[in-house]
């Protein structure tokens, strides 16, 4: 080999050593971090094959009776004793057989209710009934509101068009529904007319009704996220059928995306739970996605769990661009399980949950997939 031959092979070799150099030397501090990444006890109760994933109980609330026309038959209690005022609550708990309260802290919906509010677009609720006494009524390309008082500020039509136009951001192909047919706003002034309205304890920081498209609260400065929030829950989760409602995570996990990011009504208790995320705490995803009921959990496993459903949502809404996430959903609703819904959206890698569990603790440490920082 001549002495230009060997220089070429030199030069190529010093060439590639440096490449692998620097590649070592940037990968290596990136996956430092991932380093310290730890996953919580698996919170759930014996072996996860043998039943149905739960969190820690408490009782449940007593349920919520709207006003019902005299023919219709009356709603079961559900068991349990009311939380009472004071004591932590968990939000919205399982009430009834389709309303649920909703308290300050965190919003929660339970399966059974979402089952039967699944397809609530299809649900004949045309006629709107008339006002509770001393509220006035105002219809809007969008909502019926009733509202107490004397008639419907502008205001309050204002801002609830413009809510509904900012959760159509994200939500359009999800309920298309919504060019026809109207959700029910109650607006009470103060807690004790909200109280009358609707017979709730104290603790209640209102109530909805997703089969029927009714949301009902009153004044306060946690109104805002309730109405972002629940308004999120009737809209996305009408694209799933009764048969085949949207996983709890899924359905949680954008009301609270949506709350915070376009209802500019974060929850208090939210950003503490990412730092506790981004220090590698919270649950696997494995376990997360298989939740389906949050009656009766601990406090701080809830709002946890929330806090890492509303993380994971935002990271495949910012993941790819296009309808990536609509197709996810879409196959989910089709029956398809998560892991392949996730590859037949995202492609590679992400043909595992626990693929998409790397990328997404990944994500949060070092904002280079999505190109977000919280």
């Amino acid at each position: 080999m001549d002495i230009l031959a060997k220089l070429r092979v030199l030069f190529w070799g010093l060439v590639i050593g440096l490449w692998g150099l620097f590649m070592y030397q940037y990968m290596s501090e990136d996956m430092s971090a991932l380093k310290r990444f730890r996953v919580t006890k698996n919170p759930f109760a014996g072996a996860l094959p043998a039943g149905k994933p739960v969190l820690k109980k408490y009782p449940p609330a007593s349920p919520f009776r709207p006003p019902q026309p005299p023919a219709q038959p009356p709603e079961q209690p559900a068991a349990g004793k009311e939380k009472p005022a004071g004591e932590g609550t968990m939000g919205l708990v399982k009430a009834g057989a389709d309303i649920k309260d909703i308290a300050s802290v965190p919003l929660m919906t339970e399966k059974t209710d979402r089952e039967k509010a699944a397809g609530a677009a299809a649900a004949d609720f045309t006629s709107s009934p008339p006002p509770p006494e001393g509220f006035s009524m105002k219809e809007t390309p969008h909502f019926v509101i009733y509202e107490e008082g004397p008639e419907v500020p502008q205001e309050t039509v204002d801002t609830l068009e413009s809510l509904h136009g900012n959760i159509m951001l994200d939500l359009v192909a999800f309920s298309p529904w919504t060019r026809e047919k109207k959700v029910f706003i109650y607006y009470a002034q103060s807690a004790k007319t909200y109280r009358r309205l609707t017979g709730r304890p104290e603790w209640s920081g209102g109530a909805a009704s997703l089969g029927e498209r009714k949301i009902y609260v009153y004044k306060s400065d946690e109104a805002f996220g309730i109405l972002a929030h629940e308004l999120t829950h009737i809209y996305f989760d009408s694209f799933f059928p009764a048969s085949r409602p949207s996983p709890l995570w899924l359905s949680e996990g954008i009301a609270t995306y949506i709350q915070s990011e376009r209802g500019m009504s974060t929850p208090d208790w939210l950003q503490q739970n990412l730092q506790l995320l981004e220090g590698g705490s919270g649950f696997k995803l494995n376990d997360l996605v298989r939740i389906d009921s949050m009656q009766g959990a601990d406090e701080d496993n809830v709002r946890l769990w929330y806090a890492e459903s509303y993380s994971v949502v935002r990271f495949l809404m910012k993941l790819k661009a296009g309808d990536a996430f609509y197709v996810f959903c879409k196959e989910l609703r089709d029956g398809k399980p998560a892991h392949q819904a996730l590859y037949r959206a995202y492609g590679m890698p992400y043909n595992r949950l626990a693929s998409l569990e790397y990328a997404w603790r990944y994500d949060l440490k070092t904002g280079k997939i999505s190109g977000l920082r919280r």
